[in-house]
């Protein structure tokens, strides 16, 4: 039977008619399975908290027998609002997946590569712990707990610090280290809040979270749009949000910060600027004022394409909304070009100066509450070193942010500098997060790779230990909220089922090679005592929380503001002049610099942007039914004049080649895109045949991409160390 969201119930009920446990979703799960004939009295609400993407929206979760048969918002959540994405409804697949890694494993075959086999044999826990244990003491003792890195989500720093080293790396210099960059220096904080529910007035610079689906965001601004708020899209595509937009502009790639420092010329030049909110609460404007003076509008649309009295326009109506707000996060125009840093800054600047930083519906600082510490029970002994393998040591700001170069990571291994890496432990980090895969494959095959991990990826076939993770629905968690959080406010999981198979979770994994390398006493301590201890601070327990319906405002429920003389920057100020970046040298206004746009493309030659679908979660749910269903496979969008003169009919093979590595995809033709630009959505192409919905469909945009070393990004972003992914141009042609 194929398992389909509208037959999911069903099967469940002719499963325990028959008596047995059948089909792909029972697959080794010795569960009772509830009856069709289930009653009221047999249905339980668990409390959870999504995990699927950061904005971990609070949610419930129906039980029947032990089974989790379906996921449902959580209506006292002020981000998911009570509803969920179709990501979060798919949850379900995730912990109910038959390809889902099982128990312990261990790699028998030496050779490691793409396709190739790892010839897993099971193991027990108490050997994967041993073996575990054994390898990453020898390393250390012969090479220093330097040679031993963590990757993903920093959920190994405790680890690490055990250890003595400092590599701990996560993605986000292919995601969204420049506006966490940005915001850190001229606010104090890595982000701020898009208030849609209050807005006027929305600017977009590739920002596409209808295509996205943040929750939360996607609804919020759906309402405003409603009861009328403008909405004004600069992306070479007409994406969702812009197909949303009463004006869409197809901007040329990556020439959006000259948008920006031109609207701010005009708010300058012509006064329209909040001069009291201006002198209070921000410090540069004379800074700022002297530097944009040198960005008309026509020299903005000579480069963008966008006419320079529409920017004028743009400008004056921006200003003289009552509130306007310009979203940033991830992967967007501010990430992919090595313009973003100049783009983010001046978006910051364009909404300081007309005071849409703390006023409804402008941008809002998160009002995270506070949670009671849990230290280890000892003080680790101290890094080894400072001097990273990714070279983030280099880039002081970044590291002040707490991320890496992730980039350069598979040069570093393969050329063994600053010094060898032996090992790595890599969590919930699949290949494809990665640019250039081919290089990392390559890199890893030097490494002893324990994969801590749910599915049979990509990384589980290069991974020499493979141990198996607990889904979110099997765990319990105290999340802070943090993406639309107006007020201070937590949410509580707990388990919903049992954890399946022999899986156990991250924290567990970690303690047990721990103790055996005598390490343990370094750990962040876990379990329910310190979800307890967390909460202690408001007079409450994990089980408190989940009586009250799994989240609490423990201030309450009205917005609260913060004061803009005390934020955490050098003045306590909004900083239009970012004394932080002078300080290190680099350029502490938006500014513009030629070599940062690309050469206009040749014939048969494409300026490159990328997506992801609203339905999946980077690459982590190709292999989930129910979204597997709605997008089985990517394709590569071309507009239809352009294929025309290139002869590629919609639907058909093409190649499509940069200076970095090719890939063989289906074209979908439309209106919908400059004639100069293609898009691909991200996440697909994968080679796991362990994953059986997703294996070889589609194509990964990451075979695309550079994984630039650190001295290409210190010489392109030395300020946020971005990959900029899309800085290049392709080639298409019919396969």
């Amino acid at each position: 039977m194929e398992l389909t969201r509208r037959n999911f119930l069903k099967y469940l009920g002719i499963a325990a008619a028959a008596g047995t446990v059948q089909g792909k979703i029972a697959l080794d799960l010795l569960r009772p399975v509830p009856s069709q004939a289930t009653t009221e009295s047999n249905v339980i609400y668990k409390a959870g908290v999504c995990g699927i993407c950061g904005m971990n929206c609070a949610m419930k979760g129906k039980v029947v027998d032990g089974v989790l048969i379906k996921l449902e918002g959580n209506e006292l959540d002020q981000q998911s609002g009570g509803s969920l994405c179709a990501k979060g409804n798919a949850g379900i697949n995730i912990l109910y997946n038959p390809d889902r890694l099982k128990y312990p494993m261990v790699r028998t075959n030496p050779e490691k590569g793409i396709g190739v086999d790892p010839k897993w044999k099971r193991i027990s826990w108490e050997e994967a712990f041993d073996l575990a244990a054994q390898k990453l003491s020898e390393i250390k003792e012969q090479y220093g707990g330097k040679a031993i890195a963590w990757f993903g989500g920093h959920k190994g720093t405790d680890f690490l610090k055990a250890i003595g080293s400092p590599n701990d790396f996560c993605h986000h210099s292919t995601c969204d280290t420049v506006r966490e960059v940005a915001c850190e220096v001229m606010l104090g904080t890595s982000a701020y809040i898009p208030d849609f529910a209050e807005t006027d007035y929305i600017l977009s610079f590739g920002w596409d979270q209808f295509g996205k689906a943040k929750n939360a965001w996607a609804r919020l601004m759906a309402k405003a749009l409603d009861r009328g708020a403008k909405l004004v899209v600069f992306d070479p595509r007409l994406s969702p949000t812009a197909s949303k937009a009463q004006e869409w502009y197809p901007v040329v790639p990556g020439t959006d910060h000259a948008l920006v420092l031109a609207m701010l010329n005009v708010i300058i030049s012509e006064k329209l600027y909040d001069a009291e909110y201006v002198a209070k609460y921000t410090t540069g404007f004379d800074k700022l004022a002297e530097e944009v003076r040198k960005y008309s509008p026509e020299w903005a649309a000579e480069l963008t394409g966008v006419p320079a009295a529409d920017i004028v326009r743009i400008a004056r109506e921006f200003a003289a909304a009552k509130s306007a707000v310009i979203p940033c996060h991830k992967r967007e125009a501010a990430q992919v070009h090595p313009n973003g840093m100049a783009l983010v800054q001046g978006m910051i600047a364009l909404m300081a100066i007309t005071g849409n930083f703390e006023r409804r519906g402008g941008a809002m600082f998160r009002k995270k509450a506070k949670l009671n510490k849990v230290s280890p029970p000892e003080e680790a002994p101290g890094l080894e070193t400072t001097i990273r393998v990714d070279g983030a040591d280099r880039l002081p700001i970044l590291l002040e942010c707490g991320h890496a170069v992730y980039q350069s990571i598979a040069d570093a291994i393969l050329e063994e500098k600053p010094y060898p890496l032996k090992a790595a432990i890599i969590y919930k980090q699949g290949l494809f997060s990665m640019p250039n895969p081919a290089k990392f494959v390559e890199a890893f095959k030097k490494l002893f790779i324990i994969n801590i991990n749910i599915q049979p990826d990509e990384m589980a076939l290069l991974a020499d230990l493979v141990l198996p993770d607990v889904t979110y629905m099997e765990s319990a968690t105290v999340s802070v909220r943090k993406y639309h959080a107006l007020y201070p406010q937590i949410a509580v999981s707990e388990p919903m089922v049992k954890p399946m198979y022999e899986t156990k979770s991250r924290s567990t994994i970690i303690r047990e090679i721990a103790k055996r390398m005598g390490i343990d006493q370094y750990l962040n301590p876990s379990g329910s005592s310190v979800r307890d201890q967390q909460l202690s601070l408001y007079g409450l327990t994990q089980k408190d929380v989940i009586a009250q319906g799994g989240v609490i405002s423990p201030e309450g429920t009205e917005v609260k503001y913060k004061d803009l003389t005390k934020l955490s920057t050098p003045s306590g100020k909004i900083e239009l002049y970012a004394t932080r970046l002078a300080e290190h040298g680099y350029n502490p206004l938006p500014t513009h610099r030629d070599e940062w746009i690309l050469p206009k493309p040749k014939a048969g030659e494409f300026y490159l942007v990328t997506t992801r679908f609203a339905t999946h979660r980077h690459a982590q749910m190709q292999n989930y039914r129910w979204v597997h269903e709605i997008y089985p496979e990517n394709y590569v969008s071309i507009n239809k004049k352009t294929a025309a003169i290139l002869g590629i009919a919609d639907g058909e093979e093409v190649i499509v080649e940069s200076p970095y590595g090719q890939i063989k995809i289906k074209a979908k033709l439309t209106e919908a895109i400059r004639p100069d630009t293609v898009c691909i959505p991200h996440g697909y192409g994968h080679w796991s045949k362990y994953l059986s919905n997703a294996y070889s469909k589609g194509a990964n945009d990451g075979d695309l991409a550079p994984a630039r070393s650190i001295e290409e990004t210190l010489e392109m972003d030395p300020v946020a160390g971005s990959n900029n992914d899309c800085h290049l141009l392709v080639k298409v042609r019919k396969a």
